[in-house]
């Protein structure tokens, strides 16, 4: 017994600090994870509903749906050929939820075969990379997980 009760503190701070459970990527972290592998996004768009003209685009019937107001940010980058949409919700719930409603292959249809990924809080739709630039896209990706 005397054991189990000299557990209990470390079982608190585990719990505290997250005990296995991930916490959401911020909107810092994701455009970080991707401008360090070289791939700056150009485009912020926040979820903030007391910014005028401010709208997240989402797939389908997301747009006017409920949890439009949970995207935290709609980042984006467009090249000459390729481009790369990354959504950060404020928690992996929505982000779940947004993926119930409007499965993944849903999100940007695209004739050159898009990568797809969602990690937690965070959805990532990217296409046109290939070679060098797919090395970098594969590690902003590593970067989240």
């Amino acid at each position: 017994m005397r054991r189990l009760a000299s557990l209990a503190p470390l079982a608190l701070l585990v719990a505290a600090c997250g005990g296995g459970s991930s916490q959401p990527h911020s909107v810092l972290q994701v455009s970080k994870a991707f401008s360090d592998a070289g791939i700056p996004f150009t485009t912020e768009l926040t979820g903030n509903p007391y910014v005028n003209g401010q709208a997240v685009f989402l797939p389908g019937s997301l747009n006017s749906g409920p949890l439009e107001s949970t995207v935290q940010a709609g980042l984006s980058e467009v090249g000459a050929f390729d481009g790369i949409d990354a959504w950060v919700f404020d928690t992996d719930a929505h982000a779940a939820a947004a993926l119930k409603a409007v499965p993944l292959a849903h999100w940007l249809p695209s004739n050159t075969g898009a990568v797809r990924v969602h990690d937690g809080n965070v959805i990532v739709v990217a296409s046109g990379f290939t070679g060098a630039d797919k090395t970098k896209l594969d590690a902003a990706l590593a970067a989240l997980r």
